[in-house]
């Protein structure tokens, strides 16, 4: 026999080599000392057929385990040491599922040529090699690795499409013949329809995997989506331009159905059905204005519409937000909330009402009594509503000021409203309240006709105790204080006229009399502080006053009590005016007190004064440190009490901060000017005192 054989050559067939049967009734595989032999019974035909099992693999998307199959079968037929089934990759021959000998080789490149010498196509190649050593189509030292002296190799192919290649391998030379040749090629043949078979119902299974996944997927967004629009308390769809996808119930409701099938179908039809319109004008809303279709175009649109209720029957104004839903950048629907403007306006308003500490009511236009808020009832005696509902409305007024009450209503009824003081009463224990009422017509939003009359009443006791309280105070401070003080003063004053004091006794004297003083001062801000503060304002006396003149002696007075210190003062332009003489004449005090205590004692104080045009500026400068800004805007606090020594670190500056800065502001203020301050480290503290001449100016 020749060591070279072509690929139609048959090798000698010996009848004492017959491939013996295993128990499963197939060739079983033979050893590298055995040479496999056919016997005629046993036809080409029939070796290559492949077991049931491997149908059932093929069916079930099993390529894996139909490859070993594959591989164990035809090292069987052929009586081969070892056999593999290689893919193509990248030109070269990788094992991937190997039995016998050739176990190891998978994962590795075989190093053998597919097509060795191009006499057939790929897809449909058999060829045999008899002897490796002698044969120059096979790389020899590959063949040595895989302990291959003769081997067969046949692709594995669906069609023209290559799927992979069998490889069996025999120690021995010679050791193929045709018939072997001849039965691996109908393995490989009835493998590759399976293998592809496989592959194709392996893809299948993964595919339908795939979808059922996706399927679970979308069923759980379906239901993610359902609960989020069902918490959604106003109305919520989902649409798609041709129909809609889902609706919560309030949508149901509002659009008129009661399950997904009664919507209507589609943009158009769900406009006709919602029927939008413009609260402003009643006009039917354009499609280039409607939040719906602005979604589906790709705006995200909010706007508030009167829209038709399909189970109430009405209209109701919706605040409609309309979102583009998109996928891959393309807008494939839109997601809508509407919510009732109206109900929820009304839910508010009541929520206010109802917690309001005002006492709030309503009554028809006859009076008759309608609601009455939680406030409204303690302050009355009403238990429940039923009660308010079940009195009479005269009955809640105290018997001397029902006539006024009469006339109140009569007045809301001709004129719309009416405000003013009277008196209720208690109903339980008949106590009479001073109340602020205010009393106005409830008109129908559409019509504007009056349908019902509103009362909102403030309780004034708590006011009219602090008034007394204040005009106690004042009392106490303007006269049962002040006398007293006067005795006090004049006894100091008598005794240091005398001067038959020892000089321990007249410094003693001294004291007192300034003590007295400053507190005679001290009692005026606090009269000034409660009128201002917590009353009507002060009380000015206005007479023909040269203000030079004022400021003059306001200096001089200064520099006496200073005597160590420089008031600098300037004047340009007609000072006269019509002011409060006195009350200038403590604003000037107090600010140059202020500066005098604050400033640097080596540096002077600087008052000017412009009369210039229908008002007049009055400025004292002080240099020295600046004041820093978060205790300059709390100058003219009169509850600040301020620690640091710029504003005031001794008893004598806090005079001059708080209640008396206070009360120079507010003589501004009575006088129809504005006061300003300002304090840097180039310019110093700069107060600007701006007063109008008074109702005429005077020349």
């Amino acid at each position: 026999m020749s060591s070279r054989k072509s690929q139609t050559m048959i090798p000698t067939v010996r009848s004492d080599d017959a491939p013996r049967k295993s128990q499963t009734g197939l060739p079983s595989v033979r050893s590298s000392a055995v040479t496999p032999t056919v016997r005629a019974e046993d036809s080409p035909q029939r070796l290559g057929e492949l077991p049931g099992e491997a149908a059932t693999l093929a069916d079930r998307g099993e390529a894996e385990a139909l490859k070993q199959l594959l591989a164990a079968r035809a090292q069987e037929i052929t009586g081969a040491t070892g056999a593999v089934l290689a893919t193509l990759e990248q030109g070269e021959l990788v094992g991937r599922v190997a039995t016998g000998s050739l176990a190891r080789t998978v994962g590795e490149k075989l190093g053998l040529e597919l097509n060795p010498g191009g006499v057939a196509s790929k897809a449909r190649l058999v060829w045999r090699c008899d002897d490796t050593e002698a044969d120059a189509r096979v790389e020899r030292e590959a063949c040595r690795k895989l302990g291959a002296r003769a081997l067969v190799v046949a692709s594995v192919a669906c069609g023209e499409r290559l799927l992979a290649v069998l490889v069996v391998v025999s120690a021995r030379a010679g050791a193929f013949g045709e018939a072997e040749e001849r039965g691996l090629a109908l393995v490989a043949r009835g493998g590759g329809t399976l293998l592809a078979h496989a592959e194709a119902a392996k893809a299948s299974a993964e595919r339908e995997a795939e979808l059922k996944t996706l399927r679970a997927l979308v069923r759980r967004r379906e239901a993610e989506l359902d609960g989020v629009l069902y918490s959604v308390e106003g109305s919520a769809y989902v649409l798609s331009e041709d129909s809609p996808l889902r609706a919560n119930r309030a949508a149901l409701e509002l659009l008129g159905g009661e399950g997904s099938p009664a919507v209507p179908a589609g943009r158009g039809a769900l406009l006709e059905r919602l029927q939008p319109r413009a609260p402003e004008t009643q006009e039917p809303v354009s499609p280039e204005e409607e939040p719906l279709a602005r979604a589906l175009s790709g705006t995200a649109t909010t706007r508030e519409l009167l829209v038709r209720h399909a189970k109430a029957g009405g209209d109701v104004l919706a605040r409609i937000a309309a979102v583009p839903v998109r996928v891959d950048g393309a807008v494939v629907g839109a997601v809508v909330v509407q919510s009732d403007v109206g109900a929820e306006r009304k839910e508010q308003f009541l929520t206010l009402v109802e917690r309001s500490s005002e006492c709030i009511g309503i009554t028809s236009l006859s009076g008759q009594p309608m609601y009455l808020n939680p406030a409204g009832r303690e302050l009355l005696g009403f238990e429940s509503p039923e009660a308010f509902r079940g009195a009479s409305v005269m009955d809640t007024y105290l018997a001397e000021d029902r006539e006024l009450a009469r006339t109140a209503f009569k007045a809301v009824r001709e004129r719309g409203s009416w405000e003013g003081e009277l008196r209720l009463r208690h109903r339980r224990t008949g106590e009479a309240i001073p109340v602020r009422h205010h009393l106005f017509t409830l008109a129908h939003r559409e019509t504007g006709r009056p349908v019902a009359l509103g009362a909102v009443t403030r309780d004034l006791r708590e006011q009219k105790r602090a008034e007394a309280v204040r005009e106690r105070l004042m009392d106490i401070v303007g006269n049962e204080l002040r006398a007293p003080l006067s005795a006090i003063t004049m006894a100091a004053s008598t005794l240091l006229r005398r001067g038959t004091l020892a000089e321990t006794d007249t410094k003693a004297a001294a004291r007192i009399s300034q003590g007295a003083e400053r507190m005679g001062r001290t009692l005026g801000q606090v009269l000034d502080f409660t009128r201002t503060y917590l009353g009507a304002g002060l009380v000015l006396l206005r007479s023909r006053v040269d203000l030079d003149m004022v400021t003059q002696d306001v200096v001089a007075a200064v520099e006496l009590e200073h005597p160590d210190r420089l008031v600098r003062y300037v004047k340009r332009g007609d000072a006269r005016g019509i002011w409060d003489r006195e009350r200038l004449v403590e604003l000037l005090g107090t600010l140059l007190g202020y500066s005098l205590r604050t400033g640097p004692v080596e540096r002077p104080v600087d008052v000017r004064l412009l009369a210039e045009g229908m008002e007049v500026v009055l400025e004292v400068r002080r240099e020295g440190e600046p004041i820093p800004p978060e205790m300059l805007s709390e100058m003219f606090n009169p509850f600040f009490y301020p620690q640091s020594q710029l504003v005031g670190g001794d008893e004598a500056t806090r005079e001059h901060l708080g209640l008396g800065l206070f009360i120079t502001r507010e003589i501004t203020r009575a006088h129809g000017g504005h006061m300003e301050v300002r304090s840097t480290a180039e310019e110093g503290t700069l107060f600007q005192v701006y007063l109008p001449r008074g109702p005429v100016g005077v020349r």
